[in-house]
């Protein structure tokens, strides 16, 4: 993957896009303005089920947020590719 926070960066430009706040953006996912910014600022990565919200509310591919760029996958592909971020992060941070 390109950067390590590559999903938090993307939920910055889709929010950027919208002409939202973090607090705006976050009203609409149903959670707060903190965790929004924890998302972007890459200390919190979103659960999938969350990537799938933004997804459907914004008219954007899961796969998208999570900086994959090639070929449509399944759900099940995403997941998997999803929690092999999950580990590389929390590994980085260790």
């Amino acid at each position: 993957m390109k950067s390590i926070n590559v999903i938090g960066e993307n939920i910055k430009r889709i929010r950027k896009k919208h002409s939202l706040t973090q607090a705006q953006f976050g009203e609409i996912i149903g959670k707060s303005q903190s965790t929004v910014y924890s998302y972007e600022n890459g200390s919190v990565i979103p659960s999938f089920e969350v990537l799938n919200m933004v997804s459907q509310l914004f008219n954007v591919k899961v796969g998208d947020i999570m900086g994959i760029e090639w070929s449509p996958l399944s759900a099940k592909s995403l997941r998997d590719l999803y929690e092999l971020y999950v580990k590389e992060a929390s590994e980085e941070n260790e």
